[in-house]
């Protein structure tokens, strides 16, 4: 046995002879395995959070939305030459016009402004999961995470509700909850948008538009009865509370839009490829027309969460390195109670190179053991969150109803490769100090 391996083996056994240096190592190996398992969990989750919402706006908008500067809108007919255009790109699936209206929304509830989005009812559910986010139960319904698509039921439901949103002789209920029988037209509403107005399925809405009528006395906003005939609940706050579904017509006449639409909504094969898809069909619409992604239009909800995974990332690796402060505790604890020895093994000819290796050793040992322990422990974890309903989260506030969990490779790989860098580098100042010990200091004494 060498001499290198000697020492090796005697100083990495010395920690279970000291009963003090033996407890900082093993608050080292617990601090550093804490570090990597709170990082680990911690990012996964986040990265849930970003998976489920850009799955989920990307099922409530188009991928592509195409507009016209102006106040005029968009001419639409059947062979519109820009649906024309739109659906000669081979990344295009499906084209749908729409309408978006500001409006006031009268209910039992305090009245409740809104954005009205006129769809035809036939192709909205081709660019957009309507028929997923479409349902009959206010906040009552929970959906698992990990499905994207409606069940057949669902999109049977689904399709029948959009149906009814043409006007046609319907029943409602009055102020005393009798029936009454009406041509109506119905509306979707937003979860919370529903629940802010107080009105449930089969009740009535009031809609005030501004755009005005000319009456005797003057110019008055128009106003007009609909049907709730479901609710869209996405699990986005921001959508949730504000959007209304009517049927493209009746807002077309609502509005004073007899053959002109908002926009045209696209759903493209890969959204992920919505950037470039647009940068292509641009030299087909210039100025002043505009193209505008889904990616664009929520450029800072995302940019919102990289900065919060970066000073969680920050936050976190503190951590670690409080950990790895406790590894050089550990090792000047250790020069310090073995002090003599060392003395004694360089006076016999060891090399300050090996001496300084032994302590590197010893808390890269420390350091691997931490490390290897804490991504065992994190991704145990992340398994366990995503298998199980650790935390019960209501229907309606979030798109799913488990915490969401998507584990990275190359974050942890890069956690595991700084966690075991920051301890390698901590090692160096007290190896550094013990292979300059003077065996002459360090016995002079005995």
């Amino acid at each position: 046995m060498s001499l290198e391996s000697f020492i090796f083996k005697r100083y990495l056994g010395s920690p279970r002879q000291d009963r003090s240096i033996s407890v900082i190592t093993r608050i080292s190996i617990f601090g550093v395995a804490l570090g990597v398992m709170t990082l680990i969990v911690v990012l996964s989750v986040m990265n849930g959070f970003e998976k489920d919402l850009r799955r989920a706006i990307q099922g409530a908008n188009a991928h592509l939305t195409l507009y016209k500067f102006g106040s005029t809108g968009l001419s639409y007919t059947p062979g519109s030459p820009e649906i024309t255009k739109l659906q000669s790109d081979p990344q295009v699936q499906a084209v749908s016009p729409f309408t978006t209206n500001q409006a006031l929304l009268m209910g039992p509830g305090k009245p409740q402004g809104a954005m009205i989005k006129g769809i035809d009812p036939i192709l909205e559910p081709k660019v957009t999961q309507m028929d997923f986010f479409i349902r009959t139960r206010l906040f009552e319904e929970k959906r698992d995470n990990s499905r994207t698509q409606a069940t057949v039921e669902e999109a049977r439901i689904a399709h029948e509700i959009l149906a009814a949103l043409e006007i046609s002789e319907k029943e409602w209920y009055d102020d005393n909850g009798l029936t009454q029988t009406n041509r109506l037209a119905g509306i979707i509403l937003g979860s919370q948008l529903a629940k802010n107005l107080g009105v449930g399925i089969g009740e009535i809405v009031t809609l005030i538009s501004p755009e005005g009528r000319f009456t005797p006395m003057g110019v008055m906003p128009r106003a007009k009865r609909f049907r709730v005939e479901g609710f869209f609940e996405s699990g986005i706050m921001g959508y949730d509370e504000i959007l209304a579904f009517v049927n493209l017509k009746v807002a077309q006449k609502l509005f004073k839009l007899p053959t002109k639409v908002t926009g045209f909504a696209v759903r493209l094969q890969d959204g992920d490829q919505a950037d470039v898809v647009k940068d292509r069909l641009k030299s087909e619409f210039k100025f002043p027309y505009a193209l505008s992604s889904w990616t664009e239009q929520n450029r800072n909800l995302f940019a919102v969460f990289r900065l919060e995974k970066m000073g969680l990332a920050l936050i976190l690796t503190l951590i670690i390195l409080i950990a790895a402060f406790n590894i050089i505790s550990s090792l000047v604890l250790l020069v310090v109670e073995k002090k003599k020895d060392i003395a004694i093994l360089k006076a016999i000819g060891a090399k300050d190179r090996v001496v300084k290796r032994i302590f590197v050793y010893q808390g890269t040992v420390i350091g691997l053991t931490g490390t290897l322990l804490g991504t065992t422990l994190g991704l145990s974890f992340c398994w366990v969150i995503s298998s199980f309903d650790v935390l019960d989260i209501p229907a309606g506030v979030y798109v799913g109803n488990r915490i969401p969990m998507h584990v990275e490779p190359w974050q942890i790989a890069l956690i595991a490769l700084v966690s075991l860098l920051i301890c390698f580098t901590v090692t160096l100042i007290p190896s550094k100090k013990a292979s300059r010990l003077d065996p002459v200091e360090g016995l002079k004494h005995d």
